[in-house]
C-alpha cells in the first residue's frame, strides 16, 4: 500500500480517512483488532460470571434467586450509565482511555466479589462493574472501525463482538471446571484479575485512532506514529488532513438527533434495547431455569456455553453476510430466525430426556440472537462518523443496556410462569427488534455495490 499523497508541496499532504477506508487490511492493523479482541473477551467473561455463580450463592447463603434482581439489576444499571459516559469519553479523551480504563475498573470491581459476604455487597460490587463493563465496548468498537478499512469493517468489527460470547463461553468452562471444586470465590478471583493484566498490556500496546488525534488537534509526531499502523511508510514530516470527515464540531449526545440521524438513531436505540433484553435474561436466568427443571450445574453451564458457541459462529457468518447483502437483510434474517427458535424452545418439554434437543437448539438461538446483537454494533459504527462514532455507538449501546436492566426482573418474573412464559418473553423482544431495523433507514449497502 501507498501512502495516499494528495498534494505536491514541500511536504507530502496525506488523507487519514482515505488511507483508513480505502488501504491494506494489514497485519498491523490487525493487531489493534487483536487487542480490542482480547479487551472484549473479558468484557464477555465478567458480565456473565454473575449467571453462573448465582446457583451456588443461592446454596451458600440460602437466599432466593429474587433476592439476586436487585444485584444483576444494579449491574445492568453500571453498564447503562457507564456505556454512553464511556462513548462521550473515548470522543473526548480518547479512545484508548477510556478502554483502558473501563477493562481495569470491571476487573477491580469483579475481584473485590472474591471478598463478598453478603448479597448487598455482590449488588455494589456488580454496580461498579456495570460502569466498566459498559464503557469498554464503545471505545472497542470505535478503534476497531478506525483501523479498518471500509470494504472490512463490517467482518472486522463482528469479530470484535463475537469476543463477547467467546467470554461467554470461557466462563462457562471456567464455572463446570472451578465450581464444583474450588467454589465462586476463586471464579471472581480469575475473572477479575485477568482484565487488570490486559488493562496494563493495552496501555502498553494499543494505538489511538490517528483519525481521532486529528479531529483533536493532537501532536504531528503523535499523529504519525499513529498513522504508521495505517501504512508504515508515512513520513512524520508530513502534512495530515481528513477530509472525508463530517458531523458536529464536538461531540454530544444531541449530536446523533439531527435531521440526517434522528430515524436511524431512535430505531437503533429501540432496536439495541429489545435485542439486549432478551440476551440478558438468558445470560443471567439460564442457568438457574435449566437447574430449577432437574439438570446439574454442569449441564447448565455448559448449555449457556453453547448458546454462546452458537453465538460466535452466528458474529462470524453475520458479518461476512454483511459485507455481501448489506445490513438490513443480515440482521432481519437473524432476528427473524432467532425469534422462531425462541418459540419452538416456548413449547417444548425442558426435561434430561430432551436434554440433546435443548442444548441443540440453545446453540442454534445463540447463533441468531447473538448475531443479530453483534450486527447492531456494526450497523452503528456504519452509520455515525468518526467525530461522534464512539458516543454513537455508546448512546445505543447505553438504551440498550437499559433492557438488561429490565431483564434483571422480567427472568425473575418469567422464571415463575415457566418454561413457556420464558422463552415466550424473548420471542416477543426479538420481533421488536426485527421491526426496528427494518425501520433504519442508514443501512449499509453490500460492499460489491459501493464504487
Amino acid at each position: 500500500m501507498t501512502t495516499q499523497v494528495l498534494e505536491t508541496t514541500t511536504q507530502p499532504v496525506i488523507d487519514i480517512g482515505v488511507l483508513a477506508e480505502e488501504g491494506v487490511w494489514s497485519t498491523s492493523r490487525k493487531q489493534v483488532l487483536l487487542l480490542c479482541a482480547l479487551a472484549i473477551i473479558l468484557d464477555g467473561l465478567d458480565n456473565q460470571i454473575l449467571g453462573f455463580a448465582i446457583p451456588s450463592l443461592i446454596k451458600e447463603w440460602n437466599v432466593t434467586r429474587g433476592d439476586f434482581a436487585p444485584a444483576l439489576a444494579l449491574g445492568f444499571v453500571g453498564m447503562t450509565i457507564g456505556t454512553p459516559i464511556g462513548g462521550l469519553v473515548g470522543d473526548w479523551l480518547g479512545r484508548k482511555v477510556a478502554l483502558i480504563a473501563s477493562v481495569f475498573l470491571f476487573g477491580a470491581a469483579t475481584l473485590a466479589i472474591a471478598g463478598a459476604h453478603g448479597v448487598n455487597e455482590v449488588s455494589l460490587c456488580r454496580f461498579l462493574a456495570g460502569l466498566g463493563l459498559g464503557g469498554a465496548l464503545p471505545g472497542a468498537t470505535a478503534l476497531i472501525a478506525e483501523f479498518t478499512p471500509k470494504r472490512n469493517r463490517s467482518l472486522s468489527v463482528m469479530l470484535g463482538i463475537v469476543c463477547i460470547p467467546i467470554g461467554g463461553m470461557i466462563g462457562g468452562v471456567l464455572a463446570a471446571q472451578l465450581l464444583p471444586e474450588y467454589g465462586w470465590r476463586i471464579l471472581f478471583a480469575i475473572s477479575g484479575a485477568l482484565p487488570m493484566i490486559v488493562a496494563v498490556l493495552l496501555a502498553i500496546k494499543l494505538p489511538e485512532s490517528p483519525q481521532y488525534l486529528l479531529a483533536r488537534g493532537a501532536d504531528t509526531k503523535k499523529v504519525a506514529r499513529s498513522v504508521r499502523i495505517l501504512d508504515h511508510t508515512a513520513a512524520e514530516s508530513s502534512v495530515f488532513v481528513d477530509r472525508r470527515a463530517v458531523g458536529v464540531e464536538r461531540a454530544s449526545v444531541g449530536a446523533l438527533f439531527i435531521a440526517s440521524l434522528r430515524r436511524t438513531t431512535v430505531a437503533l436505540w429501540i432496536a439495541f434495547f429489545f435485542c439486549l433484553l432478551p440476551v440478558y435474561v438468558l445470560y443471567a436466568w439460564a442457568p438457574t431455569l435449566l437447574t430449577s427443571k432437574g439438570f446439574d450445574l454442569q449441564t447448565a453451564s455448559f448449555g449457556l456455553a453453547l448458546f454462546n458457541f452458537g453465538g460466535v459462529a452466528g458474529c462470524v457468518v453475520t458479518g461476512w453476510t454483511i459485507g455481501r447483502y448489506g445490513t438490513r437483510i443480515a440482521i432481519l434474517a437473524v432476528a427473524g430466525a432467532a425469534a422462531v427458535g425462541a418459540a419452538i424452545l416456548a413449547g417444548m418439554p425442558l426435561s434430561t430426556e430432551t436434554k440433546p434437543l435443548l442444548m441443540a437448539l440453545l446453540c442454534i438461538e445463540g447463533f441468531c440472537l447473538l448475531g443479530a446483537q453483534g450486527s447492531l454494533y456494526a450497523l452503528a459504527a456504519h452509520v455515525y462518523p468518526t467525530n461522534v462514532r464512539s458516543t454513537g455507538v455508546g448512546a445505543a449501546a447505553g438504551f440498550g443496556r437499559a433492557g438488561a436492566i429490565v431483564s434483571a426482573y422480567v427472568g425473575t418474573f418469567a422464571l415463575n410462569y415457566g418454561t413457556t412464559a420464558f422463552f415466550t418473553v424473548i420471542a416477543a423482544c426479538v420481533v421488536v427488534t426485527f421491526i426496528a431495523v427494518a425501520i433504519v433507514d442508514l443501512h449499509q449497502p453490500p460492499v460489491r455495490a459501493e464504487p
